[in-house]
C-alpha cells in the first residue's frame, strides 16, 4: 500500500507554547501541544523529497543528509521525523534511526521554507508574550535576550531592528535596549478602544478621503489568500503586519496627518498584544471578513456603510480585548 500523506497544521495551543522563555529554540523541538510550523513544513518536504527519489520501503532517512538538504540543524529534523512517524510514513528502528515505511505517491506542496524567517517570528512571539506576562523587563541588553530566549545573535539583533523600526523599542545610551509603554490594563486598551471608534469611522468620512484603489485591490487579494491559508503559531506577526497597514492605509487615504498620526500612534501601542494572539483562528477570520466589507462598502462609494461597518467591528475586536484579565490580545 502507498503512502499518502496527511500532514497536520499545528493547532491553535502552539502558539502559546512557544511562545514560553526558550521559545524560539521550542520551535523547533516539537512541543508536546503539536508540530511546530517549521517541522511540519520539514516533514512535508521530506516527503517530496522521497517521491521524488522513489526511495521504497526500508529506505533509511539520514538526518545529517536531510540537514544539508534542507538547511537546518538536527533538531526541527527529528521533530519533522517524529511527526511522520506518528502520521504512519516512516517508523523509528532500534540502531538505524527512521525508515520509509512505503513509497510515497502523493506529497503535500507547501509554501517555501524560509528557516531565518521562522526563527525571527518564534522570537517576536517569544518577546510579545514575556513581555506581556511580566517575565521580560523594561531595560536589557541583546546578550539578556540571546541567553533568555535562547536565540543567536543575529535573530535578535534583526528582531531589535524591527521592534526599533514599530517604535516599541529604543536603544539606550551607552548599552542596552529600552521597552516603550504598552497598553498592558484591561482600562488602557478599553479607553484604546473608545478612542478609536471615535477617531478611525471619521477616517473615512473626511472629505479629502480618497480610496487609493491599487492598494485596495492588493490588500483584498493579500486578505484572501491568509483567510484560506491555515492557522499556524507565527501567523499573529502576519496578522499584525497586515491589520496594521489596513488600518494606516486608510487613515492615509484621509489626507488629513493628524489622524493618521492618531492611528499610528494606537498601532505601536497594540503591537506586542497583537503578536501574542490566544484567541485562535476564529477571530482573525472575522477581523478579516469585517475589513473587506469595509473595503466593499468604500468601492462602492458609500463611506457612510463604511464608517459603520468600521464601528461595529472595533466593537467586535473590543470584546475580545476586554472580557477578562487575561485578555492580552485584540483581535484587530
Amino acid at each position: 500500500m502507498a503512502v499518502r500523506a496527511k500532514l497536520k497544521t499545528a493547532p491553535q495551543a502552539a502558539a502559546k507554547t512557544q511562545a514560553a522563555p526558550k521559545a524560539a529554540k521550542a520551535a523547533a523541538t516539537a512541543p508536546a501541544t503539536g508540530p511546530s510550523r517549521l517541522q511540519t513544513e520539514l516533514a512535508a518536504r521530506i516527503l517530496r523529497l522521497l517521491k521524488d527519489q522513489g526511495a521504497g520501503p526500508g529506505h533509511h532517512l539520514v538526518e545529517q543528509e536531510l540537514c544539508q538538504a534542507f538547511g537546518v540543524s538536527r533538531t526541527p529534523v527529528r521533530g519533522a521525523l517524529k511527526l511522520l512517524a506518528e502520521q504512519g510514513s516512516v517508523e523509528a528502528r532500534p540502531n538505524r534511526g527512521y525508515v520509509l515505511v512505503e513509497p510515497v505517491t502523493v506529497a503535500p506542496v507547501v509554501e517555501p521554507l524560509n528557516p531565518q524567517q521562522e526563527a525571527d517570528q518564534a522570537l517576536l512571539v517569544a518577546i510579545a508574550e514575556a513581555r506581556n506576562t511580566g517575565k521580560l523587563p523594561t531595560d536589557l541588553t541583546q546578550q539578556e535576550l540571546c541567553r533568555q530566549f535562547d536565540a543567536k545573535p543575529p535573530t535578535v539583533v534583526r528582531v531589535l531592528r524591527r521592534l526599533s523600526e514599530l517604535g516599541l523599542v529604543e536603544r539606550k545610551a551607552g548599552n542596552g535596549w529600552s521597552f516603550n509603554p504598552l497598553l498592558h490594563s484591561l482600562r488602557a486598551q478599553a479607553e484604546s478602544y473608545k478612542f478609536r471608534r471615535a477617531v478611525e469611522p471619521a477616517v473615512v468620512l473626511q472629505d479629502t478621503f480618497e480610496l487609493d484603489r491599487a492598494w485596495a485591490k492588493e490588500t483584498r487579494a493579500r486578505h484572501m489568500a491568509f483567510r484560506r491559508r491555515s492557522f499556524r503559531d507565527f501567523r499573529p506577526v502576519e496578522f499584525y503586519e497586515m491589520n496594521s497597514d489596513f488600518h494606516e492605509t486608510l487613515a492615509r487615504c484621509s489626507g488629513n496627518r493628524y489622524l493618521l498620526d492618531a492611528v499610528r500612534r494606537q498601532i505601536q501601542l497594540r503591537s506586542f498584544l497583537n503578536y501574542y494572539w490566544h484567541y485562535g483562528p476564529a477571530r482573525v477570520l472575522a477581523s478579516i471578513d469585517e475589513h473587506m466589507a469595509i473595503l466593499t462598502a468604500l468601492e462602492a462609494g458609500d463611506n457612510q456603510l463604511a464608517a459603520n461597518t468600521m464601528i461595529e467591528h472595533l466593537k467586535a475586536s473590543s470584546m475580545h480585548t476586554t472580557q477578562g484579565p487575561d485578555s492580552l490580545s485584540d483581535g484587530d
